[in-house]
């Protein structure tokens, strides 16, 4: 079978997740540390949600991951984590089933956030929404260091928008390697790849890492970070062996 063609325009900005949700403002107002009770029933649904996730992965993707042995040293340590955004639901289940045991704090826009019935459990789950305020920002600051003492791990995708079954890793910028450089944390790798086990889909994961800076200046650093993040997913993407979707810039379309 052929694979379905989708034309894009900006690698960096274009989405084709196919979700239309509404842009909720968070501020220094928003709560990112809960209550006793709220904590609790986070706790009791977390691991509840990850087998659901894990029964998902394993039947509908064959999952495979590949290296996980590298996080066992870091089982008690905080750490960042960044992959390639190339599937919903999975992109939002995977970082549990990598770095399991341990609670993962994903940072999303507010976008995700904006359903009532949803949003209240999605932020039990670990949705972490980035704030648009300088204000608000100096909160969300305090609670991913927060994160980082209680030994957490903060996921994070840098490509920020949904391509399903792109098989190539996108350019991004820097600016989220800024969190591991200050608050000094390690960073790891995983990337999605996709194969065809017989008339299926197979997802294979690789992780890699711990990646530190390389330099003592920090516009340096936060850009080596970013650089060997880069260079290890697209190292690991090369893995890819079917392509469901094609993905095709207009201007060569023109051409």
């Amino acid at each position: 079978m052929k694979p379905k063609i989708i034309y894009y325009e900006n690698e960096l900005e274009d989405d084709f997740s196919g979700f239309q949700r509404k842009k909720i403002r968070i501020d220094q107002s928003y709560v990112y540390e809960r209550g006793w009770l709220w904590r609790g029933v986070a706790f009791l649904l977390y691991p509840c949600v990850r087998f659901a996730a894990y029964l998902y992965m394993r039947l509908g993707f064959h999952l495979k991951i590949i290296n996980r042995k590298i996080l066992k040293k870091y089982k008690r340590e905080g750490y960042f984590l960044y992959a390639n955004h190339t599937h919903a639901p999975a992109d939002g289940f995977l970082p549990s089933l990598v770095c399991y045991p341990k609670h993962v704090h994903i940072l999303v826009t507010s976008e995700n956030l904006s359903v009532r019935g949803t949003k209240n459990i999605l932020a039990m789950l670990g949705a972490t929404p980035i704030p648009h305020t300088l204000q608000g920002m100096k909160h969300f600051k305090a609670y991913i260091h927060t994160l980082m003492e209680k030994g957490r791990v903060v996921m994070i995708y840098p490509e920020a928008h949904i391509w399903p079954y792109y098989t190539k890793i996108r350019p991004f910028t820097d600016t989220s390697f800024a969190y591991p450089y200050f608050e000094q944390r390690p960073v790891f790798t995983f990337t999605v790849t996709y194969q065809k086990k017989k008339r299926r889909i197979r997802m294979t994961c690789y992780i890699d890492g711990p990646f530190y800076p390389t330099s003592t200046s920090k516009k340096e650093a936060i850009h080596s970070l970013r650089e060997q993040a880069y260079q290890a997913m697209v190292e690991r993407s090369k893995q890819s062996s079917y392509e469901k979707i094609k993905y095709i810039k207009r201007e060569s379309e023109k051409k």
